[in-house]
């Protein structure tokens, strides 16, 4: 017998018949909507009732969850006594309709939220056009986007239930942790077989579909344990870009599922470390052709990252602010030019003129484009930290570590931040934990641990972390050479030191410049105080004057 419940199964809950990274796809498309890109309650509340729908939570959405977790209501809300979700909720449905009364034909799923209920609705829409590719992009995209990764799970032998559900589970966790993540694309090529199956696209298929990258899960399902063996391919030069084998228990919780996703983000598509990013970005320079508009700026962007250089900053700011000069609405290109300004003050590279004022513009504008993303709210936590507001940098760093808790950049600079801001325990706590996780780290992942250790008078320990930067700016030798001399190697903390006044317009403590009062946060204090120690204490030449 069908019940009412069951009757309306087809538009329900996830509707597992209709493809899970299809519905992502198409949150992805309304969120960056003009109807909805300056409705931030309403995007918020979008996102979090689809991502829980699809993560099997929809019958537990409510008005006091949606209100608490996706809202940023306070624990004490009372839906009685304020009705914002079931205001908003209204809004939201009519804002739907008449988003596919407009675009309807284009979409190749639809998402609703029906009367009656908090959860998703995902139907496949019968309305769209049949076509090789439903995310090929019918006009040039007005946000910057990075490559195109397709993700399927698969074991092999075992069809039983447990390994199924497994399959299906890790599948499922992995799509919607990387739904997160603004700098890539998931995209879907039709299967004939199921996820689960052995057999996976073809290189034609998958070319077809232009996808960049296939990360592919093979789970080993063994007797005490369970073992999968994760591959990131190169679709176009057929490249493997990375391969490594994760353990799982043999019945793994949700947190075990949670630290699996965060290691493969880790290894594959965060800012700093991801694999997919870094590699994407130089073969598009390899191939010597003139680059999509909305791709430069990320490409130029991840290309600094891994050179970090005045030439490599210079090249993405000016694509950065060409790019918003014809697309003013871009929020990815809003969130790099935040994250530059961020890093010219870092650096102290000074090329950017007015900077802390472009710096605020860039991370509000970011927060009004994008305010459901995890980056935005990251730069803006950054900002304030600038500004001095630290407990709405903490805050918003906070709300950018619950839209996306597998952002090990986020991580990294959320523990940084607490240090500088004077947490020090909870700074070195939360980077720990982060580089705990098995990826290849950036070497100024050690600024943090020399910080902290120079701080602790362990000054052998503190050397140790500083010849680890080289590829910092001015920090590498800056931090050799307050170690050298507390060390009392004092000819090596001269030559270091000398190669530190080479670096153009470098500005030392109390030489009263706008970027030297970075010194002047507490935990940098006495870096401040034994560069000027070095200053009157060893015999150093004159510094070149500028050209």
């Amino acid at each position: 017998m069908f019940t009412k419940e069951h009757k309306n199964a087809d538009i329900s809950l996830v509707s597992m018949n209709t493809d899970k990274e299809q519905i992502i796809a198409e949150l992805e498309r309304i969120l960056n909507h003009p109807r909805f890109r300056a409705r931030k309650l309403i995007r918020l509340f979008l996102q979090y009732a689809v991502l829980e729908t699809l993560a099997d939570r929809g019958q537990h959405l409510n008005q006091y969850t949606i209100a608490v977790n996706a809202l940023g209501k306070p624990k004490d809300f009372s839906p009685v006594y304020n009705p914002v979700v079931r205001i908003e909720a209204g809004r939201l449905r009519k804002l739907l309709q008449d988003y596919y009364t407009e675009n309807g034909d284009d979409s190749p799923v639809m998402i609703s939220i029906p009367k009656g209920s908090y959860q998703a609705s995902f139907k496949a829409n019968n309305r769209t056009t049949t076509r090789a590719d439903t995310a090929m992009p019918s006009q040039t995209p007005h946000v910057t986007e990075g490559p195109r990764i397709a993700a399927y799970c698969q074991h092999a032998g075992s069809s039983d239930n447990a390994a199924l559900t497994l399959c299906h589970k890790l599948h499922n966790d992995l799509l919607l942790m990387m739904s997160r993540f603004r700098n890539i694309r998931l995209v879907s090529p039709s299967l004939e077989t199921c996820p689960s199956a052995a057999a996976l696209p073809s290189l034609d298929n998958l070319r077809q579909h232009r996808v960049d990258y296939l990360l592919n899960c093979d789970i080993q399902i063994h007797a005490a344990s369970t073992e999968v063996f994760c591959t990131l391919l190169h679709i176009p030069s057929n490249e493997l870009v990375w391969t490594d084998i994760l353990p799982l228990p043999a019945q793994p919780a949700q947190a075990n599922m949670d630290a699996f996703c965060m290691r493969v983000a880790a290894n594959t598509i965060t800012l700093h470390s991801g694999r997919a990013l870094s590699h994407w970005a130089a073969y598009q320079q390899s191939l010597k052709l003139p680059l999509p508009s909305h791709q430069q700026v990320l490409v130029d962007y991840l290309a600094f990252l891994r050179d970090i250089s005045q030439e490599n900053f210079t090249t993405a700011q000016e694509s950065c602010q060409q790019r918003l000069e014809h697309f003013p609405d871009d929020s990815r290109a809003m969130v790099i030019l935040a994250r530059l300004c961020g890093y010219d003050h870092v650096l102290q590279y000074n090329l950017l003129p007015d900077m802390e004022t472009l710096w605020t513009h860039a991370a509000r504008m970011a927060m009004k484009l994008d305010p459901g993303g995890a980056e935005s709210h990251s730069v803006f936590a950054h900002n304030s930290f600038l500004r001095g507001d630290f407990e709405l940098c903490r805050a918003e760093f906070e709300i950018a570590r619950k839209i996306n808790p597998f952002d090990t950049s986020i991580e990294y600079l959320y523990g940084l931040g607490l240090y500088l801001m004077g947490d020090e325990a909870a700074g070195m706590q939360s980077f720990t934990e982060l580089t705990a996780i098995p990826f290849t780290q950036p070497d100024w992942y050690h600024l943090l641990p020399f910080i902290d250790a120079f701080n602790r008078d362990n000054y052998q320990q503190a050397l140790s972390m500083a010849e680890q930067i080289q590829q910092f700016g001015y920090w590498g030798e800056m931090a050799r050479s307050v170690s050298y001399f507390r060390l009392g190697q004092h000819e090596r903390c001269l030559a270091e030191f000398r190669q530190l006044l080479q670096r153009p317009g470098i500005v030392l403590p109390g030489q009263g410049n706008q970027h030297s009062a970075l010194f002047a946060y507490p935990p940098l204090r006495k870096l401040a105080e034994v560069l000027q120690e070095i200053r009157h204490a060893l015999p150093l030449p004159a510094k070149t004057p500028e050209a």
